[in-house]
């Protein structure tokens, strides 16, 4: 199985995230804020290959795998590019890749570098992730959304003071829809999960919001409650 491969050209950034397309779904004043300054925090890109002969258990899986399986994720997961550290470097990722060619149930993930976007991660293991059903004809804006918020330190100023860190985004693709999660560090905080909650909700475009919750649209997930949790963390020992 393929991977789309990303090819970055000289184009200006700034001119490509300049299209009206990118313009409706961008927070300009975030843009514009990081325009001249480094991120926060670096951050990896990397690709989720779905190997069909093996259960699925990272948090993007909505099916249940054999107790006694361990994925070896050493031979699916690819790094795009290892260290985005500015928004500049993030559009010449972002635009550049063929979002159009990723295959059903793979993953492309967005994460603080250092932290790979796994269960058994040490980073990963005591959190969570909130979890959208959002439908295709969205999904690519509302990830760009996230994306952006995420890296902007959006998500992380309102975890601040519960120790609390965002740890990375994920897009999944499934047949109609994509599942789009925002991983967090402490999953059991309900007070940090109520709040990162509110904040996508509200900073997200309008027309990007869900408008309910369960299993038809958005919820939160702890890692450990995963059939194949435990499993994982055998298996990175």
């Amino acid at each position: 199985m393929t991977i789309p491969s990303l090819h970055i050209n000289d184009k200006s950034p700034i001119e490509e995230a300049s299209s009206p397309a990118t313009r409706k779904s961008l927070h300009q004043s975030i843009f514009s804020k990081l325009r001249p300054l480094p991120l926060q925090y670096h951050w990896t890109v990397w690709y989720d290959k779905h190997n069909a002969d093996t259960p699925q258990t990272t948090s993007t899986s909505t099916t249940t795998p054999k107790s006694t399986a361990v994925t070896d994720y050493d031979s699916r997961l690819y790094v795009l590019h290892e260290d985005v550290a500015d928004i500049a470097t993030f559009y010449r990722v972002y635009n550049n890749y063929p979002w159009e060619k990723i295959r059903l149930r793979d993953t492309v993930h967005i994460f603080r570098k250092g932290v790979r976007p796994v269960w058994e991660d040490p980073e990963n293991r005591n959190g969570g992730c909130w979890r959208f059903r959002v439908p295709k004809s969205k999904a690519q804006a509302f990830f760009h959304e996230i994306a952006i918020l995420c890296m902007a330190n959006e998500f992380q100023a309102v975890l601040e003071k519960e120790h609390d860190h965002v740890l990375g985004v994920s897009t999944s693709i499934r047949f109609n829809s994509h599942l789009i999660s925002v991983w967090n560090k402490l999953g059991s905080n309900e007070r940090s999960i109520k709040a990162l909650e509110q904040t996508i909700l509200d900073r997200l475009s309008p027309e990007l919001r869900p408008t309910g919750t369960g299993s038809n649209a958005y919820f939160y997930k702890r890692h450990d409650e995963n059939e194949g949790y435990q499993e994982a963390l055998d298996g990175s020992k």
